[in-house]
């Protein structure tokens, strides 16, 4: 088998074993699920579909920035969870458990998030052009960091910060690979329901936003299953792959 053959054949299971995600372990994509459908609960008794207009006046609405703050934080600990819990998977533990996890690893990229990070809150003079560049380059240099993280998280202890960033590339883009497609269509959808909700009859907004709110779930799910089959994908792996069995 080829190799872009075998690519495509990992990225394939990635999009079973998402959906998978949804009947051995529901609480995953429930993480992101609940607190989405609570922001769009108060986005709808807010009045914010009624209109354009008051869609965009009550953008900043206090309320609504709260609950999205949690969304936000929820989307990324679904992410997190689900990947452990594939891992553990793997390795024959307890679907919650964290007795394997690579805390050096996961600290250490998160030191890279940070050290990476500090040049955009200098707030430096540069152009648009400059800045997007600059930005580009920190999205760049942080992907290692990301890849250590993600290691860490699913059992990897023996990577260390210099080996990711000689040989991390490889696994930063094949989980760029296993989850960016389908996350942007997914992203698109999700902008797509908010864009149909708006000026509907009320009951047609709740079915859109909980229908939304699944949207989101599977985001988690996708995500949180590219990260540990990305990450974990070896040549060893190539004819097994990752079953849900």
């Amino acid at each position: 088998m080829s190799r872009l053959k075998r690519e495509l054949a990992r990225v394939g299971l990635t999009l079973r074993d998402s959906l998978y995600l949804w009947r051995i372990a529901p609480l995953v994509p429930l993480i992101a699920v609940l607190p989405e459908f609570a922001q769009h609960a108060v986005e709808i008794r807010l009045g914010m579909f009624t209109s354009h207009e008051a869609f965009n006046a009550l953008a900043e609405n206090a309320a609504r920035l709260q609950f999205g703050a949690v969304k936000a934080a929820c989307l990324a600990l679904a992410i997190l969870v689900g990947a452990r819990f594939w891992a553990n998977r793997a390795a024959g533990l307890r679907g919650w458990s964290l007795a394997g996890i690579g805390w050096k690893q996961v600290l250490l990229g998160f030191l890279v998030q940070i050290v990476v990070s500090l040049p955009s809150l200098l707030n430096l003079p540069l152009s648009p052009v400059s800045g997007a560049m600059l930005g580009l380059v920190l999205a760049l240099a942080s992907l290692p960091g990301l890849v250590l993280m993600a290691g860490g998280l699913i059992g990897d202890r023996e990577s260390s910060l210099a080996s990711i960033y000689r040989s991390g590339w490889t696994k930063a883009l094949r989980i760029l690979l296993h989850v960016g497609p389908i996350w942007l269509l997914l992203q698109t959808l999700h902008r797509a329901d908010h864009i149909a909700a708006m000026e509907r009859p009320q009951w047609l907004a709740w079915g859109l936003m909980a229908w939304d709110a699944l949207v989101v779930g599977h985001m988690a799910a996708l995500a949180a299953t590219g990260l540990h089959h990305g990450y974990a994908a070896d040549d060893e792996a190539d004819e097994a792959g990752f079953t849900p069995a």
